[in-house]
């Protein structure tokens, strides 16, 4: 069994695609292409302070290029491997929101009161002694919310995202 780095437990599906499992499941995961969806998700987490993104977000990699080029990278990457970019919010602190190849991205949230999160989106910051900083939700890096109600390949894309990344920024 391949071990991913971001994901703590894994299980085998039937089509021999590794996921990660958790006992406990998120209050609600569902797929989405809906850009409202999309900018609901990534808007609150965009514009928190430094203190209250480093609970929500985790350092996925660093990039040795700027926030800009970095950007680009991973764009670029992840279209050459045929996962869609929905949605790349610009600013301060780009967010590259990538679909599954199935179509759509999954959206968790892990309690009743809490913003819905995407795992499959990457949040682009300066990095503190240069380059830039990729983060991703930090569930996915800490507990590894269980994907089993998400289809074989979206799991198998979410899987790949820590691999596509390293590619991108090599």
């Amino acid at each position: 069994m391949k071990k991913i780095p971001f994901i703590s437990r894994l299980r085998e599906s039937p089509a021999g695609v590794i996921a990660p499992v958790e006992s406990r499941r998120p209050f609600r995961l569902w797929m989405t292409g809906s850009l409202a969806v999309v900018m609901a998700a990534v808007m609150p987490v965009r514009d928190v302070s430094q203190a209250e993104r480093s609970q929500l977000m985790r350092l996925l990699r660093h990039s040795q290029y700027g926030v800009r080029e970095t950007v680009q990278r991973l764009e670029a990457t992840a279209r050459d491997e045929g996962l869609p970019v929905l949605a790349l919010l610009r600013g301060e602190r780009p967010v590259l929101v990538l679909a599954s190849r199935a179509g759509g991205t999954p959206v968790v949230m892990q309690h009743a009161d809490s913003h819905p999160s995407m795992p499959m989106s990457l949040m682009i910051s300066e990095g503190r002694s240069g380059g830039a900083d990729v983060l991703v939700a930090s569930f996915v890096v800490a507990s590894a919310s269980p994907w089993a109600d998400l289809p074989d390949a979206v799991v198998a894309d979410l899987a790949a995202l820590p691999s596509l990344v390293e590619r991108a920024l090599v």
